[in-house]
């Protein structure tokens, strides 16, 4: 994902420890099986390795300060769950070192691995395309006629579109040894504050049992898989509200 707006070169600060955000990714595949793809730029993340930006403007090293180079994460959800609902998308927490630069709001860096992926479920996806043609909007510039026949063709175009099931989400933290979950429920643009604190939960612990989990460590795995239980049980949460659920 490299995404260079000027033509300025600036060095950035090397950082040895990573720092962990969220970021989204759009789903592809190869003939090995399913794959993260970045969203802004057509561009598949390597499994089981490192995936290490570069500069289309020519940046000698991505990122730079003065350009928009790099791999691209957030501090909080939010700015992501309005795109999370498209068919095809991948949320996930993501691990970013080497040099990095840091924003308002999140962080560019050299190299990046994905700790967390979580898909929309099929029936989530089309929820969030049913909200999107309500009649009420809809009615303005269509008669009810055409309006049948844009959400059929819309449904159409959702159902050829990649949306991940529980084989391919399955196959996909296989192969980049992640955990991966289905979500479902109809998500906010705007976490509630049960899904924000189970989020910072995990972004916390994905990043204080890094070195533990990878080392091994099975109660550091064990820690982190409850933090994103933690998350996917909140996140559900959004399409059955009476369900119970602690905050």
């Amino acid at each position: 994902m490299t995404d260079g707006v000027t033509d300025g070169v600036g060095e950035a600060p090397d950082t040895a420890v990573p720092v962990v955000g969220w970021r989204v990714w759009r789903l592809g595949g190869d003939r090995t099986g399913p794959e993260l793809v970045s969203p802004a730029v057509t561009a598949g993340w390597p499994a089981r390795t490192a995936m290490t930006a570069a500069c289309r403007r020519g940046c000698p090293s991505a990122p730079a300060w003065d350009c928009g180079c790099g791999l691209y994460a957030t501090t909080t959800l939010d700015l992501l769950l309005p795109s999370f609902t498209d068919a095809g998308a991948v949320l996930g927490c993501v691990a970013l070192w080497g040099r990095v630069v840091e924003a308002d709001r999140g962080w560019r860096a050299e190299h990046a691995y994905p700790l967390l992926a979580l898909a929309p479920r099929p029936d989530a996806v089309a929820q969030a395309l049913e909200r999107s043609l309500t009649e009420q909007a809809l009615e303005r510039y269509l008669s009810r006629g055409a309006l049948r026949v844009q959400r059929v063709r819309l449904l159409a175009r959702l159902r050829s579109s990649a949306r991940p099931d529980a084989d391919v989400v399955h196959a996909l933290g296989t192969r980049y040894g992640v955990p991966a979950h289905l979500v479902g429920g109809a998500l906010p643009s705007v976490p509630d504050a049960v899904v924000a604190r189970r989020a910072e939960a995990v972004r916390d612990e994905a990043a204080r049992g890094l070195a533990a989990r990878r080392l091994g460590d099975a109660h550091a795995r064990r820690r982190f898989d409850r933090a994103v239980e933690d998350l996917v049980a909140a996140l559900g949460r959004r399409a059955d509200p009476g369900s119970p659920i602690s905050a």
